[in-house]
């Protein structure tokens, strides 16, 4: 390294040593600057200021101000500075005047100019402006956001959006004097204020622009209609809710085309006289979304009904014992509830539970206990009532008390029944069949009954022979010993008589029996 070189090097260093020493002040373009002297006597009264070395002087020992009148001495030493150029802006120096021909004084001040940022200028377009200066958009657009300042030096910029829930997201930043980009396919969870905040890194100046920003879109969750009890008699209360829609749609309620109330909100609530509409009648919510080009209509419907009680008309009730009424009301619309009365001379007053009555409801159905019947307290007509904002129903239950019943007593009367039907069945089978008793009676011996058939002509020799006869009928074909079948194929009838056998009758005969299957058979065989 040569000589001049080195000598350059040296010459670096010192400035640089020189410059870090140096107190930084920073003035504001068109603004004003204080400058105190730091390196003379605090009893000093005149001082010359310079710039960059002691020879470019700005403010003489002699002179309280200088040619520009913008360099002002003040109190002897300080230096104002006002109305700021750009070119103002440097290293400043000041120095006693009794020691001019002194060694040269260094600076010890370094003034830097700024300016801005100032004149931001913010934009999101496509967008629309509401009167109150809101911008919106509809949901799926594509936004392009820019911003532009002025600022010396150059300021960096930043983009953020802010929303109720979330914190602030930043969506870009650079360090310049213009920003742009795009967002792409926009949602509702763009909606919010975008804020570019551009800031001074010298002076710390920090402007800012703030553009709230609205995302349209039609309600994203379906209509839903309800009617509901107000607590007031007859008053009806129906509600449709249709949410999430930005700006909120136009609801209606009508009946039969008839306009009722309508409201430009995501919820329309209608109080209506309950008792002016019919069972079964059909009230409509009509909503209604138009923004642009977006457009959606949806409806839902409330369908009124009566209440309908219904029990078991009679119940039965021992005296001493308890006994559960229950009443269950369908098709109500809104709901009902059901009360419980006592038809006495103050059938108004509804009945309140407590040691003797004792009420529990499960959904539609009310249950009523009467604890401890008496007949002259229990007995009668208890009212069970279904009461809606449309419409009252009652039904009527009648309550009977009895007195406990002898139970040996019906067991008695139950086992006489039974024997006499026992014996009723009895005398009609040995009415119609007295033959059952006899061949079962076991008092009879060496008696049998013979089947014998005969012709009719020989039925009158039967009876003169004297025993006792029973006639029957029986029908077969004749055999080929007896008398030619008839040349049409008439079949002969045969009567035949039951008859006890003469004594002299052997017992081989007797016990012999002759079936009308065997007979069959036999004729069979000789055809």
């Amino acid at each position: 390294m040569g000589p001049g070189a080195l000598l350059l090097l040296v010459s670096v260093m010192l400035r640089s040593l020189s410059e870090a020493s140096l107190t930084t002040i920073i003035g504001e373009l068109n603004g004003q600057t204080v400058l105190p002297c730091s390196t003379v006597a605090e009893n000093a009264t005149s001082v010359a200021w310079f710039l960059e070395n002691s020879e470019q002087k700005v403010l003489d020992c002699d002179r309280s101000s200088s040619s520009d009148s913008r360099f002002l001495r003040v109190n002897g030493s300080t230096l104002v500075i006002t109305s700021l150029r750009m070119e103002d802006g440097g290293n400043y120096g000041c120095k006693d005047c009794a020691q001019l021909q002194a060694a040269p004084a260094q600076p010890h001040i370094q003034l830097s100019i700024t300016s801005g940022p100032q004149n931001v200028s913010f934009q999101i377009l496509p967008s629309n402006i509401l009167p109150n200066g809101t911008l919106y958009t509809l949901a799926g657009s594509n936004l392009n956001v820019s911003c532009f300042t002025q600022s010396i030096p150059q300021a960096k910029m930043d983009v953020t959006l802010n929303t109720q829930n979330k914190s602030p997201e930043l969506f870009h930043s650079v360090v310049g004097a213009y920003l742009n980009f795009t967002l792409f396919n926009i949602g509702a969870d763009y909606e919010g204020n975008y804020t570019c905040v551009a800031k001074n890194h010298l002076s710390q100046k920090t402007v800012s622009s703030v553009l709230e920003l609205l995302v349209y879109h039609p309600p994203t969750f379906p209509m839903h209609c309800s009617a509901n009890n107000t607590g007031a008699p007859s008053e009806l209360s129906v509600k449709c809710h249709w949410p999430e829609g930005h700006p909120p749609p136009i609801l209606q309620w009508e009946v039969d085309g008839k306009i009722l109330s309508n409201e430009t909100s995501d919820t329309l609530e209608t109080l209506l006289n309950g008792s002016l509409f019919n069972d079964k009648q059909t009230l409509t919510c009509r909503g209604r979304y138009l923004i642009g080009e977006t457009t959606k209509e949806e409806a839902c419907q409330v369908y009124l009904g009566y209440p309908v009680p219904q029990s078991q008309p009679l119940r039965t009730c021992l005296i001493g014992e308890n006994v559960t009424l229950s009443c269950t009301v369908s098709g109500a619309n809104p709901l009902a509830t059901i009360a419980w009365l006592r038809n006495l001379s103050t059938p108004d007053v509804v009945i309140q539970p407590g040691k003797k009555y004792q009420i529990t409801q499960a959904g539609n159905t009310s249950y009523l206990t009467i604890v401890n019947c008496s007949h002259e307290g229990d007995e009668g007509y208890y009212i069970c009532m279904g009461m809606n904002a449309v419409a009252t129903k009652d039904l009527y239950i009648w309550v009977e008390v009895n007195k406990p019943h002898n139970i040996v007593g019906l067991v008695s009367a139950l086992l006489i029944l039974f024997l006499l039907v026992v014996g009723l069945i009895t005398g009609i089978i040995l009415y119609c069949d007295p033959q059952v008793y006899l061949k079962a009676n076991p008092f009879r011996s060496g008696q049998s009954d013979v089947l014998i058939l005969v012709d009719s002509e020989d039925e009158e020799e039967m009876e003169q022979m004297g025993g006792p006869v029973e006639n029957g009928h029986y029908t077969d074909n004749p055999t080929s010993n007896q008398n030619p079948p008839a040349a049409n194929g008439n079949i002969y009838k045969h009567q035949v008589l039951f008859h006890h056998p003469p004594e002299n009758v052997s017992h081989d005969l007797a016990s012999e029996e002759v079936s009308e299957d065997t007979e069959a058979e036999n004729v069979g065989d000789q055809l």
